[in-house]
C-alpha cells in the first residue's frame, strides 16, 4: 500500500467529496474506498494498487461516513491538469485493519 498521502480534497456545494491525487500510470480497475469512520481511508485503484488517505481533515469524516461514492481526479505533477476522473464507491466497514498496521 502506498503510504504517501499526497492528496487534496474539495467539498462541493452538494456535499460531494472530490479527492485530487497524483496521476498514476495505469487506469483504475473497479476502484473503491474502504472507510471505517476514522481519520483514515483506503483507496483501492485496482487489485495491485492501493493508496492510504490518512490524516483526513476534521470536516471529512462526517461527510465520508454518509457518502455512497467519492470522485477522484488524478492530476499531473504540477496539479494544473486533470488527467483522469472516476467515481469510487465507498464501502463502509466496522474496522479498517489495514490502516492500523502503519
Amino acid at each position: 500500500m502506498e503510504q504517501k498521502h499526497k492528496y487534496q480534497v474539495i467539498i462541493t456545494n452538494e456535499g460531494i467529496l472530490i479527492f485530487m491525487i497524483e496521476a498514476r500510470k495505469t487506469d483504475p480497475v473497479h476502484p473503491f474506498v474502504l472507510y471505517d469512520g476514522s481519520k483514515n481511508a483506503v483507496l483501492y485503484r485496482s487489485e495491485n494498487e492501493t493508496m492510504a488517505l490518512d490524516d483526513l481533515d476534521d470536516r471529512l469524516p462526517p461527510i465520508l461516513s454518509e457518502a455512497e461514492k467519492i470522485l477522484v481526479f488524478e492530476m499531473d505533477d504540477d496539479i494544473q491538469d486533470i488527467l483522469r476522473t472516476y467515481e469510487a464507491p465507498v464501502k463502509h466497514i466496522k474496522k479498517n485493519v489495514f490502516i492500523e498496521e502503519f
